[in-house]
């Protein structure tokens, strides 16, 4: 059986979040995909490659920095929703989350997901702008809305959909009001 690198980007990214870190070992998802070790190797130079196109595909899930993203949602508070919406609705089960816990212990990649968040986190600075926000408050809830959207998952991920679209949508509702 022939395997494809993008098999091994994707065996990795179930095993990332149905098992978080652990789950990601070449030798565990050669095991899952039928595979020898050198199937990996024949993709990948070693598992740092494998770890950065994890986060390259968790990266490539952002829209924000899509011209036809913002193009489609004129206004800034929907913006705003849509990120964290697109979010709870593509599927994926808590890699986010093992990547940032992942981070904590690997400077490489924590690294790389703070040039993430820094642009984020500058795309939503500029969207709490446009709702007329002052400077130094659209800073704050645009870090606000980064620690909503990054717990997210750990906070309401045991709930189906539809409950934590609307637990979302009620924090959402809450950093984009004047009130």
């Amino acid at each position: 059986m022939s395997v494809s690198r993008e098999d091994w980007v994707d065996a990795a990214w179930k095993a990332l979040g149905e098992h978080g870190v652990e789950g990601v070992r070449v030798e565990r998802l050669a095991r899952s995909l039928g595979v020898t070790k050198g199937s990996f190797y024949w993709h990948f130079k070693n598992r740092q490659a494998l770890i950065d196109a994890l986060l390259s595909r968790w990266f490539g899930l952002r829209e924000e920095d899509r011209p036809d993203f913002i193009a489609s949602t004129p206004d800034p508070a929907e913006r705003l929703w849509k990120v964290i919406e697109r979010g709870i609705t593509r599927g994926t089960r808590g890699q986010a989350a093992a990547l940032r816990l992942w981070a904590q212990k690997n400077k490489v990649i924590a690294e790389k997901i703070a040039r993430a968040d820094n642009y984020r986190r500058h795309f939503f600075a500029e969207q709490f702008r446009a709702l007329g926000f002052e400077d130094s408050t659209a800073e704050l809830r645009a870090d606000l809305y980064m620690a909503t959207i990054t717990a997210e998952f750990l906070h309401s991920g045991f709930y189906d959909q539809e409950d934590r679209l609307a637990l979302a949508r009620k924090k959402h509702d809450g950093l984009v009001s004047h009130r």
